[in-house]
């Protein structure tokens, strides 16, 4: 059977190992014809390519569940649901998404883009299935890494009290998430890669005392505790844990072997209760450029698939912002032992990597752990260090509580840098960072800023470090304007202070952030229409420079405000109520994002769509007010 010929993965029932080793190769080979061609997620999807044919073999995707943790994983799982044909649009507008969509397929079961929520979602589904007294069966695939998530170890926790309700966990070890894993239990699960196979003698001892005279079938209470016991002794150390948390452990199996993982799988099935089934992969397997750099293609830009290299972009691009930020994070930590800089399990996508490499000792990596990130700042903050944590705008909401609770209401010394805030691309809604405004605005205590170039991202980096309170910097994703920065140096900025970039007394454009440079640009357009802006850039929208943008707005009596985030509760929001407040009532055209989900798509393609494209805005602003001719 070719691969182009599955519609349903159901047709992988019946087929022999060695046919499903053929249509192994065919995914590998139409996975990294389309990842190199347009960019994704490389890496996770190689290594699961066996472990999905031969989950698949074992259910029937008509009936039963399976819940991808994160979705990295889910290109195999695409590509044997009926996604083969248009797999060419991977992550581009209107076609086929990085991550599970529901809407996009029925075997899509479940839709995630933030890590560690399968297990979850699985047993929910398995609890609805009980309740309704039905048959399916429910399986959550988690890897390692996302296993560090705290909401991973809560949902195996109630699982496990759970006894009756037949659920399947295949742990998916890689030894990796976007990066090496860390913690304790990474380095148990390193322990248990090299243990022998899990011999099932639980079964024999079962047997083996059904046979003794005067016991025959029922097993005494005493006897059943032996079992357990014996059975404990046959499983590797890391698996006699998941065992006193409820669990039935198998493994470690090898990841790639079809024939071990289909007999491995259907014994699961049979078992009625929770199961964690240990599978342990090789990230990138079948490309040896992402075997040998794990990290590097976990995820690739269009690559040149004979030397594994990167196609360099015709136009040389500016520094991204990240790496601004780590550079510049790098040099203060080595003027200021008490700086430390924090991540949640993103080392490279933020940028701290560089003082990973450097002063390893002023380094955090908590794993995929931002709640936990919060706190230990918080804590750190507490005796005196100075804590930078640096998580993507998307991942810090899932510590929200946190920041309220722990750093906020106690008014703590922590700067946070929220990466990839705006509108992030191919990654699509489940990653826009497009609610950091309006979440963090609410909380007491807080300084939020946003710089409209790497410059400013400098002078705001040292005042958030100097400030004596909780401050949030936003920052977005890709290359920066290409303006000079300094090696050190850094001038603090005044806390809410707001400056004119031009003067016009037709309209005033308030931007804030990465919306600075297009306001600028609407400006010009404004311009060459007779239509002369006074232009501010925001640079905080908590605290407002009140002291400047009253008289202003008073004066020109029409106001517009320009953010990369949504409307509802940001920064346009911010100005109405500085406005309301001081009785000063006069119109103001928020532009920003509406109340929807920014799909997948490029960046310019997301904000052409949405209407904040330069040009646009222009057109917008002269309809809004009537102006020009």
């Amino acid at each position: 059977m070719l691969l182009s010929e599955l519609s349903h993965p159901n047709q992988l029932h019946g087929l022999t190992v060695s046919q499903l080793e053929e249509i192994a190769c065919q995914i590998r080979e139409r996975h990294l014809q389309v990842v190199s061609t347009s960019g994704g997620h490389l890496g996770p999807g190689l290594g699961v390519v066996e472990l999905t044919l031969a989950l698949y073999q074992t259910l029937d995707l008509d009936f039963d569940k399976v819940v991808w943790d994160v979705g990295h994983q889910g290109y195999p799982h695409k590509l044997i649901t009926g996604r083969f044909s248009q797999f060419d649009s991977l992550r581009q507008q209107n076609g086929v998404a990085g991550y599970l969509k529901r809407s996009e397929s029925k075997f899509d079961h479940f839709g995630a883009g933030h890590a560690s929520t399968s297990i979850s979602a699985a047993l929910g589904m398995a609890i609805a299935r009980d309740r309704k007294g039905e048959n399916y069966k429910c399986v959550a695939v988690i890897g390692d890494g996302a296993l560090t998530g705290g909401m991973a170890l809560e949902a195996i926790n109630h699982a496990g009290h759970l006894p009756n309700t037949p659920l399947v966990v295949v742990l998916n070890d890689n030894d990796m998430s976007i990066s090496p894993p860390v913690g304790a239990l990474s380095s148990y699960l390193n322990k248990v890669r090299v243990s022998p196979p899990l011999q099932f003698l639980s079964d024999s001892v079962q047997e083996s005392v059904k046979n003794i005279p005067l016991i025959g079938k029922d097993i005494p209470e005493e006897l059943k505790n032996i079992k357990g016991s014996v059975r404990r002794l046959a499983v590797p150390k890391v698996g006699a844990v998941f065992e006193e948390l409820g669990f039935t452990y198998m493994g470690p199996i090898d990841g790639h072997d079809i024939g071990n993982l289909v007999n491995t799988f259907n014994a699961a099935h049979k078992l009625k209760k929770p199961v964690l089934v240990h599978v342990v992969t090789t990230k990138g397997k079948g490309y040896p450029y992402a075997e040998a750099d794990q990290v590097g293609y976990h995820a690739q830009s269009a690559f040149d698939l004979t030397t594994g290299k990167s196609i360099p972009s015709k136009k040389p691009k500016p520094v991204s912002y990240s790496k601004i930020f780590g550079q510049t994070l790098l040099k203060i930590c080595e003027q200021d032992s008490k700086v430390v800089g924090i991540t949640a399990a993103m080392a490279t996508g933020t940028g701290l990597d560089i003082l990973q490499k450097n002063i390893p000792d002023q380094y955090i990596d908590v794993g995929i752990a931002e709640q936990h990130a919060v706190t230990l700042a918080a804590g750190m903050s507490c005796d005196g260090l100075k804590p930078v944590v640096a998580i993507y705008s998307t991942f810090l909401q899932r510590a929200f509580d946190q920041l309220i609770h722990d750093v906020g209401i106690q008014k703590l010394p922590v700067s946070f840098v929220l990466d990839r805030a705006g509108i992030v691309g191919a990654d699509g809604p489940t990653h826009q960072g497009q609610y950091d405004i309006s979440y963090m605005r609410s909380i007491p205590n807080f300084v939020l800023m946003a710089p409209k170039d790497e410059s400013e991202l400098q002078r705001m980096l040292i005042t958030s470090i100097n400030h004596n309170g909780p401050t949030a910097l936003r920052i977005p994703r890709g290359s920066g304007l290409g303006v000079a920065v300094m090696d050190e140096g850094w001038e603090p900025l005044n806390i809410g202070e707001a400056e004119i970039l031009e003067e016009g007394e037709d309209i005033l454009i308030i931007a804030y952030g990465s919306m600075v440079a297009s306001a600028i640009e609407t400006s010009k357009i404004l311009k060459n229409m007779n239509i002369n802006a006074c232009l501010i850039n925001a640079r905080f929208v908590k605290p407002l420079d009140q002291n400047l943008i009253m008289p202003l707005a008073s004066r020109i009596q029409k106001v517009v405000t320009m953010e990369e985030g949504t409307l509802i509760g940001g920064f346009g929001s911010a100005i109405v109520e500085l406005l309301n407040d001081n009785d000063i009532n006069i119109p103001v055209f928020r532009i920003g994002i509406p109340d929807v989900l920014v799909d997948h798509a490029s960046p310019d393609q997301s904000k052409e769509k949405l209407g904040l494209m330069p040009d646009q805005m222009a057109d917008k602003i002269i309809k809004k007010f009537k102006l020009g001719n």
